[in-house]
């Protein structure tokens, strides 16, 4: 099952801003959004964090299906595929959504924001 994540932002790509954290399960039917505050980097985790967290506490419309994540972050993509260096003050996030992947297998690709459900914003 293919799930998406990104973020809307305003402000500068490294001082904190408020920003919309998003993922989408098309198949599902199912988008979520909500504020966050922080770096373009947190607010990208967040929005991992948010869908994963959703997932396993929504075992059952998860149950024998493999979780394909695509999102438009290069930064936590390459960061969870070990292809990236994590700053130190994103080691948290990037920690919890490794241990999740523990409990929820996945994996986890880039996609071009400009085909990601998940950036699109409602009319």
């Amino acid at each position: 099952m293919r799930c998406y994540f990104s973020t809307s932002r305003n402000g500068t790509v490294h001082e904190p801003h408020d920003a919309t954290v998003s993922f989408v399960i098309p198949e599902l039917s199912i988008t979520f959004r909500a504020r966050f505050h922080g770096t373009q980097a947190a607010c990208e985790y967040a929005s991992l964090l948010a869908l994963l967290e959703f997932v396993q506490i929504n075992p059952t419309l998860f149950d024998d299906r493999t979780l394909e994540i695509l999102g438009d972050s290069f930064t936590v993509v390459n960061q969870l595929n070990n292809r990236m260096l994590c700053r130190r003050e994103l080691e948290p996030m990037r920690n919890t959504a490794q241990i999740l992947r523990q409990k929820v297998p996945y994996t986890i690709g880039w996609i071009a924001r400009s085909a990601n459900p998940a950036s699109r914003h409602p009319a």
